[in-house]
């Protein structure tokens, strides 16, 4: 399937002004998710909260519908979180490792991960880190021979964050099952980027954001928990009328399905614009949109590589759309400001944001530049000839 790039950058007003290349941060909404979340504000404001979410409840189901298609799952199994940092800690809250528990995880986990790894290691969860094959992505055998000891769960990141490496998810899923233990995904930088499917993966758990390739509303995000599972986990920490039903005075029944990890009062104006953000998705279809991200990515590579004293740092035998540098001349951080006053949106992620990695690397910050499907390649032109200029000064 071709995408209209026409057409996906007049619903994007972003594009019209400046030169988007954060998408792996935040991306730029479509008019669609605009109109979607900017509608159920103004219902808000003319009906009253409460009899907003009666009104719009088929907005509202949207959500957990093309959430569904978008990971092959049933409704059922999603739930709406704030971001991806909360579902993940829901996951592995729920997951509950006792001491003297074995957990494995990755180098390319982001901070939020890290801590909770951390915080379980300080109550006598055994946490091991998997070791990272020459490639950078995770070693494979490795893993192999540390599934044979009694594991917890394994806790994973499908797209690093800064480095533009992607794991090999689905091998590393059929390896887990075969182990009988828990998998917990990582699909921040996946979701919308490129197709994902769970039954495929054979994840248990995965974790996703809104704002970033699925260009929906900041403060939103999606939580897939298998339904198989739910009985061998424990109940959240929090846990109110959405979570549970309050049967008798001194007992409580969780809710069906993943609403358990939800709570009544959350952003549903997030909800609907998140749900619009990943129909808008659909509509496109996540195929071509990999396929385009991908063309656009190399393309960038490439002529950055041509860029005197730039040096690609994307590691990894498949890259995705987040492209990573760094400069002889100047840090990431003065590069990123340099390059907004000229409209140009880049990112300078740092060593506290992912420090397994960036310590096995060996750099303190990147520039991160990811093109989303209406990126143009003459705005990846602009991009590099603004940098070859700063960069020479």
């Amino acid at each position: 399937m071709m995408i209209d790039i026409e057409k996906v950058r007049g619903d994007t007003p972003g594009s019209e002004t400046l030169i988007h290349l954060n998408n792996a941060g935040s991306s730029l909404p479509a008019t669609s998710t605009l109109a979607a979340h900017k509608a159920y504000l103004d219902l808000e404001a003319r009906e009253g909260g409460y009899e907003a979410t009666t009104i719009a409840e088929g907005e509202i189901a949207r959500f957990y519908t093309a959430s569904a298609k978008l990971l092959n799952c049933d409704p059922g199994e999603i739930a709406f979180q704030s971001g991806a940092s909360e579902a993940w800690w829901r996951a592995f809250l729920a997951v509950n490792p006792q001491p003297g528990d074995r957990v494995l995880a990755g180098t390319t986990e982001f901070q939020s991960a890290a801590f909770g790894l951390l915080q379980a290691r300080n109550r006598g969860v055994i946490v091991e880190m998997i070791p990272d094959d020459a490639s950078g992505q995770v070693d494979l055998a490795a893993l192999s021979s540390m599934l044979e000891q009694p594991t917890k769960v394994v806790c994973l990141t499908q797209i690093a964050m800064s480095n533009g490496l992607v794991n090999p998810v689905e091998q590393i899923g059929s390896m887990i099952r075969d182990a009988g233990a828990l998998y917990l995904l990582d699909a921040c930088q996946a979701a919308g980027q490129m197709p994902l499917d769970v039954d495929v993966l054979q994840c248990d758990f995965l974790t996703a954001t809104g704002r970033k390739w699925l260009r929906g509303p900041r403060g939103s995000g999606m939580l897939y928990v298998r339904d198989s599972i739910l009985d061998s986990l424990t109940d959240p920490v929090f846990v109110d009328g959405r979570s549970a039903v309050w049967d008798t005075a001194d007992t409580y029944q969780m809710s069906q399905g993943s609403a358990r990890f939800e709570l009544q009062e959350m952003n549903p104006g997030g909800k609907v614009g998140l749900g619009a953000a990943v129909a808008y998705a659909l509509d496109i279809g996540l195929d071509a949109i990999e396929e385009r991200v991908l063309m656009l990515a190399t393309t960038l590579r490439s002529k950055l590589r041509d860029v005197p004293g730039v040096t690609v740092t994307d590691r990894g035998e498949q890259l995705c759309g987040i492209v990573t540098f760094v400069s002889d001349a100047l840090s990431p951080g003065v590069i990123s400001r340099l390059l907004h006053e000229q409209r140009i949106n880049v990112s300078a992620p740092e060593a506290s944001n992912s420090r397994f990695m960036f310590d096995a690397v060996g750099v303190d910050a990147v520039v991160r530049a990811a093109p989303h499907y209406y990126n143009t390649e003459e705005e990846l032109d602009r991009f590099v000839s603004a940098l070859s200029t700063i960069v020479s000064i």
